[in-house]
């Protein structure tokens, strides 16, 4: 797709960044994009509690997301989670609310690049009940019953699995999945700035960053990785370039897809109601409702690899000049 030669008047360093793709799965694009979906986020908090909720599907029906109906078994997966979230926050010992509103972001993989597809959810502790009331959370500690909400989403991707075998040619499941208890976790995020800015990361980047990789031949690739069971040690794995390649393609959603969606009043289009739970959630505790303005983001100035000083755009004529070869040398960062 081409790109721009930069030059540092100070040392003569020479850099080539290859023009942006913007694909979500490119490890090279996607800084400014997450930056602004990051800084959107925070401005359509409202004054509750917020809980990260996860949602992990069993190992067993991992299979189901590479066959053709990967499409519908994702969609299946988001309607599964966000039916279940939804009635769970309607229980007496939740909000008791009728209106809920919480995002869904689609992550699926692990520090190894192994298949591990589940859905974090930003969830804020505030709703409104059946009397048009705008509730709360009794406490920044608890959103729902857990048990609850695993035998609903079990339930509900298993009924709608289904009804998706009827239109769809889908592998055997074993029936022992449907007696496992299913991996829901609920954890307390204060203001929800913290887990915003944590899936900031899923949003609109793919799952292993050129900075990872250390080593790459002919037939092998080295990247590094962190051991979550052994307090995040940081390790390396060398396997063969044709695995890498695969492991790698698994994360490709399939077109079309949309890998975060938002329910309720998170919705763009219940900005009048996020409004007023943000405005009555302010008030109850006696703080100003959150400004509602977006920064637009910072010029980008590309900085000198070895001096640091601020490069400046070159015509591309110069670039026979500067290195001779069929291709551009790779850069960490696109134009």
């Amino acid at each position: 797709m081409g790109g721009h030669l930069h030059g540092c008047g100070k040392c003569g360093e020479h850099v080539f960044a290859y023009h942006s793709c913007n694909h979500r799965s490119c490890p090279q694009c996607g800084k400014a994009a997450t930056a602004q979906w990051v800084a959107g986020q925070l401005d359509r908090r409202v004054d509750a509690p917020y809980f990260m909720v996860t949602f992990t599907l069993p190992q067993e029906l991992r299979g189901l997301f590479h066959t053709p109906a990967a499409k519908a078994v994702y969609d299946l997966f988001f309607a599964s989670a966000s039916t279940a979230l939804n009635h769970a926050l309607g229980h007496p010992k939740s909000l008791c609310s009728v209106k809920n509103g919480f995002s869904l972001v689609l992550h699926t993989w692990n520090q190894r690049l192994g298949f591990h597809p589940h859905l974090h959810g930003i969830v804020p502790g505030a709703g409104i009940d059946a009397r048009d009331r705008v509730v709360t959370v009794k406490s920044d500690k608890f959103l729902a019953p857990r048990p609850a909400l695993q035998r609903a989403f079990c339930q509900n991707f298993r009924h709608g699995l289904a009804a998706l075998r009827r239109e769809h040619d889908l592998p055997p499941v074993h029936r022992n999945v449907w007696q496992k208890k299913w991996g829901v976790d609920i954890q307390p995020f204060g203001d929800g700035t913290c887990a915003i800015q944590y899936l900031g990361a899923y949003v609109c980047r793919t799952a292993i960053s050129d900075k990872r990789i250390l080593a790459v031949t002919a037939t092998e690739v080295t990247y590094r990785w962190k051991d979550r069971a052994q307090q995040s040690r940081v390790r390396t794995e060398t396997i063969e370039g044709t695995e890498f390649v695969r492991r790698y393609m698994r994360h490709v959603l399939p077109k079309g897809l949309r890998a975060v969606r938002h329910y309720g009043f998170q919705h763009p289009a219940a900005k009048a109601t996020r409004e007023r739970i943000a405005r009555h959630t302010a008030e109850l505790r006696g703080a100003p409702p959150p400004p509602v303005t977006v920064p637009p983001p910072p010029p980008f100035v590309r900085a000198c690899p070895c001096c640091g000083a601020p490069m400046v755009k070159l015509p591309l004529s110069l670039l026979p000049l500067w290195k001779t070869g069929l291709s551009p040398p790779p850069s960490d960062q696109c134009a």
